[in-house]
């Protein structure tokens, strides 16, 4: 099952991690929001020290969203405002598609809706992420975490957390959700959301900042951020600058 972590009180604001990450992810976020909202954040079923993850899974994004809503429904949450980063944006979307009543404002960072290509350059991109799985399979987990490391030179604070996420990862598990996250296409079913929501990306990583802009574009109620000197998960690269965003986002909804 899903697991989760929470403090503060007020209105509910659920954070739901990247692929692979677990509820830790978000302890800047937790003790910044704490102080005024009833903040949880959560750890997807096949992460962490959750329950195992079923491989043959039909659906694995639509699991996780289900158990999102089992666990706000157990700890009586009626609504809530969603904040989902990579894989997690994609969770955070089926669960706003699937409970529409309970998602006040969504947040989705660094992730996109739909995986359809565009031009020769997406086609190009999109096969190169795809192929990327090969890589949990034949890889030393040691040298993921490495190259992982070297990867945020730029931000070593977020390197050395993603860095340690990859030695522990449950790399079976993360491949398979990497697959369901690389194939979604929710374009239809976002037109119908009514939830004001937020794109956010970094501007270290173009490519997620030209799908959160066409994300935006889909959602009839949702506006673009890009953050400077971001790269994904732009909630670790630029904790600051990602709390002092989503923070001005839901202030709107008691403004």
């Amino acid at each position: 099952m899903t697991t989760h972590v929470e403090r503060g009180f007020g209105e509910t604001v659920v954070f739901i991690p990247p692929l692979g990450g677990t509820g830790a992810l978000f302890t800047e976020q937790m003790q910044e929001f704490a102080r005024d909202y009833r903040t949880i954040a959560v750890t997807l079923r096949g992460n962490g020290d959750t329950e195992p993850l079923d491989l043959d899974t039909p659906d694995i994004i639509a699991l996780h969203a289900r158990e999102i809503a089992r666990l706000l429904a157990e700890l009586e949450v009626r609504r809530a405002h969603v904040v989902g980063v990579g894989y997690g944006g994609a969770v955070a979307q089926r669960f706003a598609i699937d409970q529409p009543a309970t998602v006040r404002r969504l947040v989705l960072c660094d992730t996109w809706g739909d995986t359809t290509t565009r031009s020769p350059v997406e086609k190009a991109l999109s096969l190169a992420i795809r192929s990327s799985s090969l890589v949990y399979r034949l890889v030393p987990r040691s040298v993921l975490a490495a190259a992982t490391a070297n990867s945020y030179l730029r931000w070593p604070a977020a390197g050395r957390i993603l860095s340690e996420q990859m030695r522990n990862a449950r790399l079976p598990e993360l491949r398979a959700q990497f697959r369901a996250y690389t194939s979604i296409n929710f374009s239809t079913e976002l037109r119908t959301l009514t939830c004001p929501t937020l794109c956010l990306a970094g501007d270290a990583a173009p490519w997620l900042a030209v799908l959160a802009k066409r994300l935006a574009m889909t959602i009839p109620d949702a506006r673009v951020e890009v953050l400077k000197n971001a790269f994904e998960p732009s909630h670790l690269t630029q904790p600051a600058l990602f709390n002092e965003a989503v923070r001005k986002f839901l202030a709107k909804a008691s403004a």
